[in-house]
């Protein structure tokens, strides 16, 4: 899957550098969308691959990865554009995007081992494939993906607001606002890449999750506050930390509610709850942001936030004598408690 859709990628941006129709452009963006997979299976390849006390911070390298790859990402592109407005520009950008995905192709097949060996096979073959609709209705699932809908949509609103609210509110310029970004990227994949094991490991996912939501939340109250990019230095700050914790914890939490041959489809569906937030959460800051301005988006996405972090909250599934439950436990399938190890 993951040579496929990096495969897919490449061709994708291949298309894109040549496009001179309106049409060619549209195959382009279509081949890219259907090799968007990716993301869902290096999640669940990470999983495959790591025991359940390393897991965290595993997903929190591959989050730093991610957001490593949005700030260098740019950066590249910017200085493959050049200065020059033609589109000749454009298509060296899109040329570097194709060969970076064929680079990315060769490294997967070179060096990295297939996740589904024999005995995944043999697994699979015996289990019946999981029903997606089945898998949402599960309590502490569906709690989680609803969680991720929520945080992600309440972040969307302020990242689509934010461009326009700090140049209307704070005059700040296209290049201030390019280093303020990189800076809170850098902060973020500091925590995913460095911090988030050994906080894990100290106090849990669930409780991480919720500090990140809870942080992102509260960066988008105080901001509309602030009036010079001084004062909103620790708001943003706030922010930058609260994506961090938030986004391996809830990938954590939800990869042990799949059993181990249901990772793909649980970690599927968790990426399109991320991208339907990621859809929903900008449509609803344009038409709040349209009704009653730039700095009310920002209200939303708290209060949206917060109730994310109040699912998180309520999937906390923990026995009495404070032992986490298993994760068939977790999927909803009976386990007889008194036979679990403490």
């Amino acid at each position: 899957m993951l040579l496929g859709t990096l495969l897919g990628n490449a061709g994708a941006y291949m298309i894109l550098a040549t496009a001179s129709s309106a049409w060619q452009l549209g195959a382009s963006r279509l081949l890219a969308g259907l090799a968007a997979g990716n993301i869902a299976t290096a999640y669940a390849y990470v999983a495959d691959r790591t025991r359940e006390d390393a897991r965290a911070r595993a997903l929190g390298l591959l989050g730093a990865a991610f957001g490593l790859g949005f700030i260098v990402g740019p950066a590249i592109g910017g200085f493959l554009a050049g200065s020059a407005a033609d589109s000749g520009s454009l298509s060296r950008v899109a040329h570097g995007s194709a060969g970076m995905s064929a680079l990315a192709f060769l490294m997967t097949l070179a060096f990295l081992p297939e996740s589904h060996g024999p005995e995944h096979r043999a697994l699979a073959r015996a289990t019946p494939r999981p029903n997606r609709w089945k898998l949402v209705t599960r309590p502490v699932l569906r709690d989680l993906l609803a969680a991720t809908l929520m945080v992600v949509g309440g972040v969307a609103m302020f990242q689509s607001t934010f461009t326009m609210w700090s140049a209307a509110e704070l005059g700040i310029r296209p290049r201030q606002l390019g280093t303020i970004l990189g800076g809170m990227g850098i902060l973020s994949v500091a925590v995913q890449g460095i911090a988030i094991g050994p906080l894990t490991r100290r106090y849990g996912p669930h409780l991480l999750g919720q500090l990140g939501a809870a942080s992102a939340a509260l960066c988008m109250a105080v901001l509309p506050f602030t009036h010079s990019m001084g004062h909103a230095v620790l708001p943003l700050a706030f922010f930058a930390i609260g994506g961090g914790l938030f986004v391996p914890s809830i990938s954590n939490l939800i990869t042990a509610t799949a059993g181990a041959t249901e990772r793909g489809a649980v970690l599927g569906v968790f990426q399109s709850a991320s991208s339907l937030g990621r859809v929903i959460g900008p449509f609803t800051a344009s038409a709040i942001a349209g009704f009653a301005g730039l700095r009310w988006p920002f209200a939303a996405g708290a209060a949206v936030s917060l109730g994310g972090a109040l699912l998180v909250r309520l999937a906390s599934h923990i026995s009495p004598g404070g032992r986490t439950l298993t994760s068939d436990e977790l999927a909803g399938d009976p386990v007889d408690a008194s036979s679990s190890v403490a």
